[in-house]
């Protein structure tokens, strides 16, 4: 499933800034389902893919992929995507978002091997739905946002859309949650198809949300409360036997 996601993600990348379709909301949604639909593959299919790695070796494929992904972003920043499509800036993109969310999900299935209960998660989840909310409307995203902090340039994964190179961006900390959330159900036995299905549905959600509203949101209030939508019995009853 991972592979099949990276190639839809490959294809997406180097194609939709070819297919100038004018703006509309329906091909800006459309662009947002085939990013997120891609993301969700790779996700999906990463537990099973590095079962064999321990944590160790999990965080340092982490590591080793972040900084290829940080370099491979240097020649596909904004201000040089902006200049147009070609195919060097076009495959730097996708080798550099591709690279930032192996990255991100090892990060995610690293975190998650540690979580022992549904009512941890409920936890996690609760604390990332505060932070996020916190750091996009009063804290240290508000802040680089506002100042255009060049190191936005490496902590936004920049997807294109239809005829344009520049089209939305999601946080890396948005795909290190959803990697966790994701794989959290499957370690913990959840339900591992409608989580991956239900929190990418969320991170639509919270795009389409801010594309209505014209400015930007926090994506991870919308993924946890679908992730804990999606297992609230199994989240209950764990809360239960605590008792």
């Amino acid at each position: 499933m991972s592979v099949l996601g990276v190639v839809a993600l490959f294809l997406f990348t180097m194609c939709a800034p070819l297919v100038d379709t004018g703006f509309s909301y329906v091909a800006q949604v459309l662009a947002f389902c085939v990013a997120v639909s891609a993301t969700g593959l790779i996700l999906f299919g990463f537990p099973s893919l590095t079962a064999s790695l321990s944590n160790p070796r999990l965080l340092a494929f982490a590591a080793a992929a972040a900084v290829l992904g940080v370099l491979a972003a240097l020649p596909a920043r904004p201000e040089v995507l902006a200049e147009g499509p070609s195919p060097v800036p076009l495959l730097a993109l996708f080798l550099s978002n591709t690279l930032r969310i192996a990255a991100a999900a090892a990060l995610g299935l690293a975190l998650a091997r540690h979580v022992t209960s549904p009512g941890v998660a409920l936890l996690i989840a609760a604390v990332a739905t505060a932070t996020d909310l916190f750091s996009v409307f009063a804290g240290p995203t508000k802040a680089m946002v506002e100042g255009d902090a060049p190191a936005l340039d490496f902590l936004l994964v920049i997807f294109p859309t239809f005829g344009q190179l520049l089209g939305f961006a999601l946080g890396i900390s948005d795909f290190i949650f959803l990697a966790l959330f994701i794989a959290m159900s499957r370690l913990l036995n959840l339900r591992y198809t409608a989580t991956t299905v239900g929190v990418c549905a969320g991170t639509l959600l919270a795009m389409i949300t801010s594309l209505l509203l014209e400015r930007p949101l926090p994506a991870l209030p919308f993924i946890s409360l679908i992730f804990v939508l999606v297992n609230a019995d199994s989240i209950l009853d764990s809360l239960l036997k605590r008792r």
